[in-house]
């Protein structure tokens, strides 16, 4: 995109697609190209830079998040909301965040959690989170790691995760947190965590 605004200042073609395709990116070129018109290319560029990481910090400020539950004819889980024949896990809240967990959406992740188990059909004992995609945690994501785990075990909801990633699991380890829930509650798999934390009973 910053390129595009440094050497596409006339292809109308390429301000088409970006009208198509993204708005907002089509914005960021509009502010640089006026930027190397008037300022000169660096002042621009170093514009263009700016806000194009205020518009990545504003985009995962309100990341894609789902509840999953099973689909059998896909043998995996998925996002209740795309699936509705997906089957929920008694007592279990199965729930996915695909971004990095930081200070501009912790707090948008703790009250979509909160509403998640508001919503939950039956009484919830454990929350799953599925880290597959969480890149990497910041304090301020650790922080509200630690305030969701404290609020659930307070209400008797316990914690833990599935298919995070080495790096990450070294942060929370590093933050207390895996020792928090337990390390026999850290799970390589969905499945094995609902598995292993599913009543005996069900």
């Amino acid at each position: 995109m910053i390129v595009f605004a440094a050497t596409g200042l006339i292809d109308p073609a390429a301000w088409r697609s970006l009208a198509r395709d993204n708005r907002r990116e089509l914005a960021i070129a509009a502010v640089t190209t006026a930027g190397v018109l008037t300022a000169g290319i660096l002042p621009a560029l170093l514009d263009a830079v700016a806000l194009s990481i205020l518009d990545a910090v504003a985009r995962s400020s309100r990341p894609h998040d789902a509840v999953l539950g099973y689909v059998p004819r896909l043998e995996r889980w998925a996002d209740v909301r795309l699936h509705p024949s997906a089957r929920l896990a008694p007592g279990i809240l199965v729930y996915r965040l695909d971004d990095r967990l930081f200070f501009a959406n912790a707090e948008y992740v703790k009250g979509r959690l909160r509403e998640a188990l508001a919503g939950a059909p039956g009484e919830v004992r454990w929350v799953v989170l599925d880290a597959e995609s969480l890149v990497t945690v910041d304090t301020s994501g650790l922080a509200a790691l630690r305030e969701l785990v404290r609020e659930l075990h307070s209400n008797g909801v316990s914690f833990a995760i599935a298919r995070a990633r080495g790096s990450v699991i070294q942060l929370l380890a590093d933050a207390g947190l895996v020792g928090a829930i337990g390390h026999e509650h850290v799970y390589p798999t969905v499945r094995a965590a609902v598995t292993t934390l599913a009543p005996t009973d069900s």
